[in-house]
């Protein structure tokens, strides 16, 4: 990188950066346990991944996605567009 582009480049939000990658992590963790990831809208974790991080910004993502897997409560509409609910996932997060 030149002096000029460093110059001009924007400062970097870390914490901004730090949330990202954290959700990045658990969607990706999330996909990977999902059988059908067809059905799954990487999307929906754009609206469940900061709730998540403000929650659970302590805990391993991986770890929690498996913790979590099949409970998604009232996000579920938001990962799965176009299924219906189970009962077993009417619990929320």
């Amino acid at each position: 990188m030149s002096k000029s582009e460093e110059a001009t480049s924007p400062p970097r939000n870390h914490a901004l950066v730090e949330a990202l990658a954290w959700i990045s992590k658990f969607a990706h963790a999330w996909k990977a346990i999902e059988p059908a990831p067809h059905s799954l809208s990487i999307d929906g974790f754009i609206i469940w991944g900061p709730v998540l991080y403000e929650k659970h910004s302590d805990e391993d993502p991986v770890k929690l996605a498996s913790q979590l897997y099949g409970k998604s409560g009232d996000y579920f509409k938001y990962l799965y567009p176009g299924h219906a609910r189970d009962a077993d996932d009417a619990l929320p997060f």
